[in-house]
């Protein structure tokens, strides 16, 4: 491996950009239900161009092909489900991941790993909304500095229409649902990227929870709890894109993020 004289390497490896990311996310802080790391290609394959996304879809593959990229990073899983087979005649699992080995595309995710991270999601997301004394909500085994969600303080009170409405801006987002279980006004805030709904039980008490996929009877009982929540949806952590790019540009290679993805759901 040769490094030039900027302190760069002259020829940026797939391992490289893994161990990069391993160094912000290690491996070992994912759940033990997730598949993280490699998940598929060559570690020795040289990188051109990184596109950065939150799902490999099938717009995200052909938009990787379209502008001349060679290695993905995900945030959720490429493979998580075990494949029993890999039938190309409709099965769309199956016609992604034959669309990428035949345009030499490699795929890297890094999941619950990238979320328990101590500069890793969750406290990016923390740091969106420019909380402060932020701490871990669930500490990581391995790793007290580390874990799922944070919470911290807004630095001023807010209604919960005018916390709504800056959750809304600094997240880019154009709709979330509220459970309303009491009417106070929101200073602590604690935030669980992704599926966070079980852990409404376990919360410290805080003026609010932000997480994503809460069901019905969740809901119902935050509200018998007396606890508000957010679902801020499970694609507000497409903002983990520009914590990747600005990770991995730091081994001076173009990263660019997906421009194709969007929310699956449709408000009407």
């Amino acid at each position: 491996m040769m490094i030039n004289i900027k302190g760069g390497l002259d020829v940026v490896k797939v391992k490289n950009v893994f161990d990069h990311l391993n160094r912000l996310a290690d491996i070992k802080l994912a759940e033990k239900w997730d598949n993280v790391g490699l998940m598929l290609g060559n570690y020795n394959d040289e990188v051109n161009k990184v596109l950065v996304c939150l799902d490999v879809t099938t717009d995200v593959v052909d938009e990787a092909i379209k502008n001349g990229i060679n290695l993905i990073v995900s945030h959720h899983p490429l493979i998580f489900k075990p494949l029993k087979s890999l039938n190309f005649t409709d099965d769309f699992k199956s016609n992604i991941i034959r669309n990428l080995i035949q345009n030499n595309i490699s795929v890297i995710s890094f999941h619950t790993n990238l979320d328990s991270a101590s500069l890793g999601l969750n406290d990016f997301l923390a740091k969106k909304l420019k909380l402060e004394e932020i701490n871990v909500l669930f500490e990581h085994e391995l790793d007290h500095n580390s874990g799922l969600g944070r919470f911290g303080k807004l630095s001023k009170e807010m209604d919960l229409e005018e916390f709504i409405k800056y959750l809304k801006d600094q997240f880019k987002l154009e709709t979330v649902s509220a459970v309303i279980g009491n009417n106070k006004k929101i200073h602590s805030v604690a935030i669980l990227g992704g599926s966070g709904a079980d852990f409404i039980y376990s919360i410290p008490d805080v003026d609010i929870y932000l997480t994503g996929d809460v069901g019905y009877h969740a809901a119902l009982d935050a509200i018998e709890m007396k606890k508000n929540i957010i679902d801020i949806g499970h694609f507000s952590e497409h903002l983990v894109k520009e914590l990747l790019q600005d990770n991995i540009r730091e081994l001076n290679i173009v990263v660019e993020q997906s421009k194709v993805e969007k929310s699956p759901f449709v408000i009407l």
